[in-house]
């Protein structure tokens, strides 16, 4: 969540943050790299930031694994769509 404090903090400290456009909804007991891609589907767009999460200590046990399955299919997907995947630091975004 981003609150004024925390809108403020990152302003003292020269961070701009960044929302994401896509999400996979990967934290789930029951996410898949299928159900991940679903969710991610109608976001992808030329400059869309993604959110994948790369641990599970505040959500299901595991449910990293079905992010980290959905990355080939992600990757797939964006070159089909003409789009090129980066960091984001590629975006423009400091």
């Amino acid at each position: 969540m981003l609150s004024a404090e925390a809108l403020a903090a990152a302003r003292r400290r020269g961070l701009r943050p960044v929302l994401w456009t896509a999400w996979g909804r990967d934290w789930t007991r029951t996410a898949t790299p299928a159900s991940v891609l679903a969710a991610l589907a109608p976001g992808l767009r030329g400059g869309a930031t993604v959110l994948l999460h790369d641990s599970d200590c505040t959500s299901a046990p595991g449910s990293w694994r079905a992010a980290l399955g959905a990355l080939p299919g992600l990757v797939a997907r964006c070159a089909d769509l003409g789009l090129q995947v980066g960091p984001l630091r590629e975006h423009g975004v400091r």
